[in-house]
């Protein structure tokens, strides 16, 4: 997930010479994005809550590992719905407008807004490696590591 802001944000930064193409390939970034990474963090919280519903059947206290793990991934959702929804209808609305009429648009306007959703991006990013984190180190104290 961090590659989109660490790689793919800065070739389309570096590489862009008019707005509109950079706001098309932004919104391109973000559909293929949308499309699998929900998917993968509603997975991994899935994995982690039947790890936690099968450890806390058998009394055992290291479920509260895998809740906390589940927690920490699925927390991508309400980060991006409260922090990221008005820079990506921003970037949404400049796009519509980019298609609409190609000349215009500021490339410093869209380098700046990619840029904060590039940081926005990362700060998220966060969030399912910390779980994955957490329930790696679960999985260690099950194995007596």
């Amino acid at each position: 997930m961090t590659g989109l802001s660490v790689i793919c944000v800065p070739v389309l930064l570096e590489t862009n010479t008019e707005a509109s193409h950079l706001y098309r390939q932004w919104a391109r970034l973000y559909h293929y994005g949308h499309i699998c990474m929900p998917t993968i963090a509603v997975s991994a919280t899935g994995l982690y809550a039947y790890a936690a519903l099968r450890h806390r059947a058998a009394n055992n206290k290291q479920w509260l590992v895998y809740a906390i793990a589940g927690a920490t991934t699925i927390a991508i959702v309400p980060f991006t719905w409260l922090i990221m929804t008005s820079t990506n209808n921003t970037l949404f609305q400049l796009h519509a407008l980019a298609v609409a009429s190609p000349e215009s648009g500021d490339l410093s306007t869209a380098h700046e807004l990619l840029v904060k959703w590039a940081w926005l991006h990362l700060c998220r990013s966060v969030f399912p490696l910390a779980g994955a984190i957490v329930g790696f180190f679960g999985v260690l104290k099950e194995l007596g590591i």
